[in-house]
C-alpha cells in the first residue's frame, strides 16, 4: 500500500505542477496593484515598452526570414516552369557541381596524412631529399657490410686464439713427454749397466734398442714441437693482421655511424625507409593540394555559370541553389525542400502574428492605463517619448 500511495502521490503532484506551471505561453499578464506609486507606474510602463520593443525586433527578424523563405518558394516555382533547354542546362551544371564537390570531399581522405610543420620542413629541403634517400640507403647498406666484416673478423680472431691455445698445449706436452722419455731411457740404461757389470750379461742389443727408440721418440717430439712453434708464430702474425684489420673496420664503422646519425638528424627520421615514406606522403599531399586548387577553380566557375543561368531565368536568390544542387537534380528532393520551406514559412507566420499581437496588446494596455488614470497620462506619454528617444540614439 505504501508503494502505491507514493506512486499515486507522485502522479497527483506531477499533475498539480503541470496545472500550476504549464500555462507559460499565456500572453495575458497579471495586473500590478498600486498604480498610484511612481515606482510601480515606471516598472509597469517600462516593462510594457520593453515587450513592445522585443516584439518589434523579433518581428523584423522573422519578416526578413519570412521574405527569404517566400522568395525561395517563388524561385522553386520559376525553376519548375523553366523551358526544357534551360532546365537541362541547370541540371547539367548542378551535376558538375555535385561531381566536383564529391571529388573535393574524396581528397580529404587522401590528404591530411602529414602535419603541416613536417610538410614545410620537407618543402625547404626540396629536391635534395631523393639524393638524401639514396645516400642514406648507401650508408645503411655499407653499415651492414661493415658489421658483417666485424663479425667475421671476431670469428677469425676467436678461431686463431683457439688454435694458439692448442699449439701452446702441444709445446707444453712435447716438453713434458721429452723429459719423461729421457728419464725412462736413463733408467733403462742404468738397468743395463747393472746387468752388464753385476751379472756380466751381454746387453749390447739393449743399448741399441733403447737408443733407437729414444732417438725416434725424441725426434718425433722435436719435429712436433718445432711445427707447433712455427704455427704459433704464424698465428700470432695472423692475429696481429686481424687486429689491424679490425681496428680499420671499427674506424669505418664509427665514421659510418656518425654519418648516419647526422643524416637522421638532418632529415628528422630514423631510417631511409622512413624518409622515403615521408617523401612519398609529401608528394601525395602536394599533389592533393594542387588537385584541390584546380577543383576549387573549376567549382567556382561552375557556381558562377549556374548562378548566371538561374539569374537569366529570373531566379532572385541564385546563390542558395549552389548549395541545393541535390534538389535541382532530384525532383523528389525538390519536393522535400518545398515541404520544408512551407513548414518553415508557416512557423514564421505564427511567430509574426504572435509578436504583432504582443506589440498591439502592450500598446493598447499603455493607452488603457493612460485613459484609466488621466492624471498620469502626461507622465506616461513623457515616459514613452523618453524611452523611444533613448532607443533611437
Amino acid at each position: 500500500m505504501g508503494f502505491f500511495s507514493r506512486l499515486f502521490g507522485k502522479i497527483k503532484n506531477a499533475g498539480r505542477e503541470e496545472e500550476t506551471y504549464g500555462d507559460w505561453e499565456n500572453t495575458e499578464y497579471e495586473e500590478l496593484e498600486g498604480f498610484d506609486d511612481p515606482d510601480v507606474r515606471s516598472v509597469y510602463i517600462l516593462e510594457a515598452l520593453e515587450r513592445m520593443e522585443e516584439a518589434s525586433i523579433r518581428t523584423d527578424r522573422n519578416k526578413d526570414e519570412y521574405d527569404a523563405v517566400t522568395s525561395l518558394l517563388v524561385d522553386m516555382e520559376e525553376i519548375d516552369s523553366m523551358d526544357v533547354e534551360k532546365r537541362l542546362k541547370v541540371t547539367e551544371l548542378a551535376g558538375d557541381i555535385e561531381r566536383l564537390e564529391k571529388a573535393r570531399r574524396d581528397l580529404v581522405y587522401e590528404s591530411g596524412l602529414m602535419e603541416e610543420e613536417r610538410i614545410e620542413e620537407l618543402e625547404r629541403m626540396g629536391d635534395k631529399i631523393p639524393e638524401g634517400i639514396s645516400r642514406m640507403r648507401e650508408a645503411e647498406d655499407y653499415r651492414k657490410l661493415v658489421l658483417r666484416d666485424l663479425k667475421r673478423l671476431d670469428s677469425e680472431r676467436a678461431a686463431t686464439r683457439y688454435r694458439e691455445k692448442e699449439d701452446r698445449i702441444i709445446l707444453e706436452n712435447s716438453r713434458g713427454i721429452a723429459l719423461i722419455c729421457v728419464a725412462a731411457m736413463s733408467v733403462c740404461i742404468g738397468i743395463l749397466i747393472l746387468l752388464r757389470f753385476k751379472f756380466e750379461m751381454d746387453v749390447r742389443w739393449g743399448y741399441l734398442i733403447i737408443s733407437a727408440m729414444g732417438a725416434i721418440t725424441l725426434t718425433g717430439l722435436f719435429v712436433r714441437h718445432m711445427d707447433a712453434a712455427r704455427d704459433l708464430k704464424r698465428l700470432r702474425k695472423l692475429e696481429n693482421r686481424l687486429i689491424v684489420l679490425q681496428n680499420t673496420v671499427k674506424i669505418r664503422y664509427v665514421n659510418n655511424t656518425k654519418l648516419l646519425s647526422y643524416m637522421y638528424m638532418k632529415y628528422s627520421v630514423e631510417s631511409s625507409e622512413e624518409l622515403a615514406q615521408d617523401w612519398e606522403t609529401y608528394n601525395s599531399e602536394i599533389g592533393a593540394r594542387i588537385k584541390d586548387r584546380k577543383l576549387s577553380a573549376e567549382l567556382t566557375d561552375a557556381y558562377r555559370l549556374l548562378m548566371q543561368t538561374l539569374d537569366a531565368a529570373g531566379i532572385r536568390d541564385t546563390d542558395v541553389w549552389t548549395r541545393q544542387t541535390g534538389a535541382l537534380l532530384d525532383p523528389r528532393e525538390m519536393v522535400e525542400v518545398r515541404h520544408s520551406l512551407i513548414a518553415r514559412r508557416q512557423k514564421l507566420r505564427e511567430q509574426l502574428e504572435y509578436n504583432k499581437e504582443v506589440a498591439e496588446n502592450e500598446g493598447k494596455r499603455i493607452k488603457e492605463m493612460a485613459a484609466a488614470f488621466p492624471e498620469y497620462s502626461d507622465e506616461i506619454a513623457e515616459m514613452v517619448k523618453r524611452y523611444r528617444g533613448h532607443n533611437e540614439h
